[in-house]
């Protein structure tokens, strides 16, 4: 196997769920939202999967905001990155990676304002490659998008894939022949669907894995397996 470990961004390398809970509590400050507008905006965030624009729209409409689609869209890709922090002990663990000898690249869907994340909380300095969505013009699963990242760390698409997302981490890392590993972030995995090859809580137990090349003890947050995405 290659020496190559590929890792999602946001909920995987940086907690987004802390960044967006800040970014929420500046907005319903600034637009004089009414209490509870937080846990509205979060509902209708969706984890991040919902367009911004639609996002946006659905604010708009929840709360009668005067400002157009498109001026809290802009904002929001400016004011957003810099609510993001980075734990120490993700930087260190990609750095022992890179130190024995591992490629590391990031793969994420998103706009390039992706990379401000990594630029204003330290890890772009610890990876070897960054493949941002409509940087490439690829989405994951898409297996192009894996390849690209593969190709700018100078390896072949061998090695690991570490990530959040079921089916765009998991999924799409295993359709390429990598090796998955899943960021439980508290959640069950579906027992109906093929399971990632391993389940964790961190990163620095991702890396633990990766250069142990065995199997963890699994912690509480990890799923009864033998069945993925």
């Amino acid at each position: 196997m290659g020496k190559l470990a590929l890792f999602d961004l946001d909920n995987t390398l940086l907690d987004r769920e802390a960044a967006f809970s800040k970014w929420a509590r500046g907005f319903a400050t600034e637009f004089e939202l009414p209490q509870g507008s937080r846990a509205v905006i979060g509902q209708l965030d969706e984890d991040g999967s919902i367009p911004r624009e639609d996002f946006f729209a659905a604010i708009r409409q929840a709360f009668g905001i005067a400002a157009t689609i498109e001026e809290l869209v802009s904002r929001y890709y400016l004011e957003y990155p810099d609510c993001f922090t980075v734990d120490g002990n993700t930087v260190t663990s990609l750095r022992n990676l890179r130190s024995q000898g591992w490629k590391v690249g990031v793969v994420t869907n998103g706009p390039p304002s992706q990379m401000r994340k990594l630029e204003s909380t330290g890890p772009v300095d610890e990876v070897d490659a960054i493949c941002i969505s409509e940087t490439v013009g690829s989405w994951k699963p898409d297996p192009a998008i894996f390849e690209e990242a593969a190709r700018r760390c100078g390896l072949p698409l061998r090695g690991w894939m570490v990530g959040d997302s079921a089916p765009a981490d998991i999924v799409g890392g295993r359709q390429c022949g990598l090796r998955t590993i899943w960021m439980a972030r508290g959640r069950a995995w579906d027992p109906s669907e093929l399971p990632p090859d391993e389940v964790v809580a961190t990163i620095p137990q991702a890396v633990d894995l990766i250069l142990a090349g065995s199997r963890p003890i699994r912690s509480s947050t990890a799923a009864p397996r033998r069945s993925t995405t």
